[in-house]
């Protein structure tokens, strides 16, 4: 709701009373980045006061907000929201702010702990709030007393970065209606304060790994629920070869080869679990399954084991070898973590933009054979014996493969 301009600095180490240290700021003025015909769609304040810079680009508004730390922000801010490397820019970056004050007292540290979005699932134009620190447990917590007045009654969505939490209120100075403490990339305000929004709180805020959630859902200790979202895509994972033969004759030759093939899947957060968490044994996995079946109406697969013979055809002098491309199916949602008693501060965590790619299950895909001829050093190694044809362990290569999946998830927190 709307009121005059100031703003707030909190001042608060966790489980103690708030001191409220308010700072008044000059009038609100908006600027536009340097060259710029128009008013720029993205900015950024500083919540201890001064003006609104806007830019043209999220990108530009990112670069000013960090001191040109992160240069290479998404264009697009949805886009910037989803991206694991991008948020983990922004974190590092603020490391990088609190050293360099660390190391020179007199220079200004800027660090980005929240950007606000005028519409729903982080769209439309944004404002990027920094602080002079990161949130800390012991550390200063932040305020903004009265938003700028664009974004007053406005705010449909929002991301915290750098160890912050945020919670909204409908009224300038922290007061009316109000959202419970939030943490990640928020879809929505939420709480009936949906484009309500005159006030934001900022404090520290612990936050666990998708691997620690994990954990809690295979042990039992939190259930996990997934919800897919979108359409299934498919693709193919990669000619490799199965199956090898050499004609050590001068006329051509068949043999019938006989092959069997692995197949594993992959996920956008294989990188975080580790080589050793096998998804496909886990909990979370078979949710994971249950949950694409029910929607989609085929099965999921972690892991396809296939066995067939093919006649292949070697011409004389030759290395003949079997390929196969195997079809693949992709699917994303997000998972929703419970627990009994909050854990984090929160009793809902979820794992968002979680994507999995996996083999579709009793599907052969795709399977040929091609040949060369043998070099000198092949013909010594397996003509010496005097054999016609000699089959020997396939090559494990791969010529195409389809695209890589984001490195990992987004974990955000739900009710207190």
């Amino acid at each position: 709701m709307k009121s005059s301009s100031k703003k707030t600095v909190i001042i608060a180490a966790a489980g103690t009373s708030v001191l409220a240290l308010t700072v008044p700021i000059t009038a609100l003025a908006t600027t536009t980045e340097s060259g710029s015909h128009a008013a720029g769609s993205h900015c950024t304040v500083d919540v201890s006061g001064g003006p609104v810079q806007c830019f043209p680009t999220y990108r530009a508004a990112i670069a000013a907000a960090t001191d040109g730390r992160v240069k290479d922000a998404p264009l697009d801010v949805r886009t910037a929201v989803t991206n694991p490397a991008f948020q983990k820019k922004i974190d590092v970056a603020g490391t990088a702010a609190e050293l360099r004050a660390d190391a020179e007292p007199a220079a200004e540290s800027s660090v980005v702990i929240g950007t606000e979005y005028l519409d729903a699932n982080h769209t439309g134009k944004s404002m990027s709030f920094t602080a002079e620190s990161k949130c800390t447990p012991d550390g200063p917590g932040f305020q903004v007393d009265q938003v700028p007045a664009e974004f007053n009654d406005a705010i449909s969505s929002y991301q915290t970065f750098n160890d912050c939490q945020a919670r909204h209120f409908a009224d300038p100075g922290l007061k009316g209606d109000s959202t419970s403490w939030q943490i990640g990339g928020q879809l929505s305000v939420g709480d009936g304060v949906d484009n309500l929004t005159s006030s934001i709180q900022w404090n520290y805020a612990e936050s666990p790994t998708a691997a620690q959630l994990f954990a809690d859902c295979d042990d039992k200790i939190a259930t996990c629920k997934f919800e897919h979202k979108g359409d299934v895509t498919y693709s193919y994972g990669g000619v490799h070869e199965v199956a090898r033969a050499y004609n050590c004759t001068s006329i051509e030759q068949q043999k019938k080869m006989s092959w069997w093939d692995t197949t594993g899947g992959k996920n956008s957060l294989s990188v975080e679990l580790g080589a050793s968490y096998k998804i496909g044994n886990a909990l979370v996995g078979t949710e994971y399954s249950l949950s694409f079946k029910t929607t989609y109406g085929h099965e999921w697969t972690w892991e396809s084991r296939v066995s067939d013979e093919t006649d292949l055809t070697v011409p004389a002098g030759e290395v003949g070898w079997v390929n196969r491309n195997t079809k693949m199916q992709t699917a994303g949602g997000e998972y929703t973590v419970t627990y009994k008693d909050r854990k984090w501060g929160h009793y809902i965590w979820y794992i968002r933009d979680f994507v999995a790619t996996g083999p579709v299950p009793q599907e052969m895909g795709v399977v040929d054979w091609v040949s060369r001829p043998m070099t000198a050093a092949e013909k010594a190694d397996h003509c010496k014996d005097g054999a016609a044809v000699v089959a020997a362990i396939p090559k494990k290569t791969m010529t195409t493969s389809n695209k890589s999946l984001p490195s990992t998830a987004h974990v955000l927190s739900g009710p207190r």
